[in-house]
């Protein structure tokens, strides 16, 4: 399998790919984690996903993150802190509240949060908000981090990482992409 960038999903997919049993060469045109991985937040977000596949898939990735990658949430420091969205006026809590009952019915767990308790979660909110929701499912990472001990494990099970080299195309067998040209050959 050759994986195309060293970022976070080229990491991912060469680690789960070695994992598999399958020969992987990372192919990546400058640095490890030198595009948006080195720019990205690292939130790992339930939160701000409405009901249907995006929030599935966060759901996901949240399982992978805690069970399937638990042993390694020290090396790119995984914490999971929770997330807390505030609304300002009765209208946007209620939109809030609505946005709530899908997301728990998907499997989110949202705790509804009142005025009188805003302050026990962030005692620098303005004194003058509607409420929030928190979001104890809500979690972050330190995205170079994780690229980099991402592609640690998969060189440790035999995956090649080549920086520095760009992909040029694609080499096709009919409708297969069975290989890919770069700079180097």
């Amino acid at each position: 399998l050759v994986v195309v960038g060293a970022g976070v999903v080229g990491a991912a997919t060469a680690y789960f790919a070695t994992l598999a049993g399958l020969r992987v060469v990372v192919v990546e045109r400058g640095a490890i984690a030198q595009g948006t991985s080195s720019a990205g937040e690292g939130n790992l977000l339930v939160s701000d996903k409405e009901a249907g596949p995006e929030l599935d898939l966060a759901l996901y990735s949240q399982a992978v993150w805690r069970e399937d990658l638990a042993g390694h949430a020290g090396r790119w420091e995984f914490e999971s802190k929770g997330g807390l969205v505030v609304a300002a006026t009765a209208r946007s809590l209620a939109a809030l509240r609505e946005l709530g009952v899908h997301q728990r019915a998907s499997g989110v767990e949202v705790q509804d949060v009142g005025p009188d308790r805003l302050h026990d979660h962030e005692p620098h909110l303005a004194r003058d908000l509607a409420g929030a929701a928190f979001y104890p499912q809500d979690a972050q990472v330190q995205p170079m981090l994780v690229v980099a001990h991402l592609l640690r494990l998969a060189r440790d099970r035999g995956a090649r990482v080549c920086t520095g080299t760009e992909v040029t195309g694609f080499l096709r067998g009919g409708d297969r992409v069975t290989g890919v040209r770069t700079g180097a050959g």
